[in-house]
């Protein structure tokens, strides 16, 4: 499993709209198999970043990735935020194109 963090930009003034549209969120494709293990969305000033575990025992971070963005209700649902927030991931994306972050540290105070 590897976590990455997508970030991107966002209209001001568009959180509560952004807020609405993840009270949809398409949970239910997830629990599915849509080739993720765990999601989390931020919302900041002028930013809007998901957190996402791919699920690599199906294969390699690649087809993991693509299975979670190819999955037709991710995609309703970023189309719907395409409104508010720039550059989300397509279907078609390579995940060298787009804003991707992975770990680089991590230190957890009591942590060997």
């Amino acid at each position: 499993m590897q976590t990455v963090l997508f970030v991107s930009t966002m209209t001001l003034g568009h959180e509560v709209p952004i807020r609405e549209i993840h009270e949809r969120f398409p949970i239910e494709a997830l629990e599915r198999g849509a080739g993720v293990s765990r999601v989390t969305a931020f919302l900041g000033s002028g930013f809007y970043a998901l957190e996402f575990t791919i699920d690599e025992r199906d294969g390699d971070f690649q087809s993991g990735y693509h299975r979670f963005v190819g999955t037709p209700e991710l995609q309703l649902f970023f189309d719907e935020l395409r409104a508010h927030v720039d550059e989300l991931p397509g279907s078609a994306d390579e995940t060298g194109h787009i804003h991707l972050a992975s770990p680089l540290f991590h230190w957890e105070r009591g942590g060997s």
